[in-house]
């Protein structure tokens, strides 16, 4: 197990757990994110399976069962309050965007090749911060959470519906009614929708000309690019970097 102390606040730390159930409560609150894997976990009458895509949420003083495959591997953050939101929730687990999941992607490489306490705190902030913009809705079909993983990793992924719907294990119908059900908007929607977000950052961190931020999000056409990107943000790219 590697850890981030964060100076009190509280610390970020990779895990990894056993099939043997473990029973336990602890004086301070925790977020379990898994990255890769899941973990069946049960608070009182409650039991839940928690995978990528989502976290489970314990508060201080709760007394908890746990148990995951041995090959699961989890971000765990261990902290002395929780954001306001954070501690709404009602029931155990929630969903996670992909921001927070990519940053917790982001944090596993850095926990396990550094040991700089300076590190940890500053991974441990920015873990708070995006947990204070979490929305925590309710959680998504797990076949579905598949197929928006694999459009978080590649943005520029095929938005064919057959190649979406393999992802997920489904049938090309079932894909479209389970992916709106979901998410409340058809999947070539949300794949837009974030596409036109990732050209976004590109284009405010980034000298990247506007036929290379095309391809990076998926459009082998840059005009075809440039047209939705204007229709998206009222303004062509080039207009958009000149701003920034």
């Amino acid at each position: 197990m590697t850890t981030a102390y964060a100076k009190g606040d509280g610390s970020l730390s990779i895990r990894s757990y056993t099939l043997a159930q473990n029973t336990h409560a602890h004086d301070f609150h925790q977020i379990v994110v898994p990255l890769s894997g899941a973990m069946d976990i049960v608070f009182g009458n409650q039991n839940c399976s928690v995978a990528v895509g989502h976290c489970v949420i314990i508060p201080s003083a709760t007394v908890h069962s746990y148990s995951a495959p041995e090959r699961s591997r989890f971000l765990v953050a261990d902290m002395g309050s929780l954001p306001e939101n954070a501690g709404k929730v009602e029931q155990p687990s929630a969903t996670i965007s992909a921001d927070l999941l990519a940053f917790c992607s982001y944090a596993d490489a850095q926990l396990t090749h550094s040991t700089d306490e300076e590190t940890g705190l500053l991974l441990y902030r920015l873990f708070w911060r995006l947990i204070e913009q979490q929305a925590f809705e309710k959680r998504i079909d797990e076949r579905i959470m598949r197929a928006v993983l694999l459009m978080v990793v590649d943005v520029g992924v095929s938005d064919s519906f057959e190649a979406l719907a393999v992802a997920g294990c489904l049938s090309v119908s079932q894909f479209k009614m389970l992916f709106k059900k979901n998410h409340g908007e058809p999947s070539n929607a949300y794949l837009t929708r974030r596409r036109m977000e990732r050209a976004k950052t590109l284009l405010m961190n980034t000298d990247y000309p506007v036929s290379v931020v095309a391809i990076d999000v998926g459009y082998d056409d840059a005009s075809a690019f440039t047209r939705r990107f204007k229709t998206h943000f009222g303004q062509s790219p080039r207009e958009f970097a000149r701003k920034g």
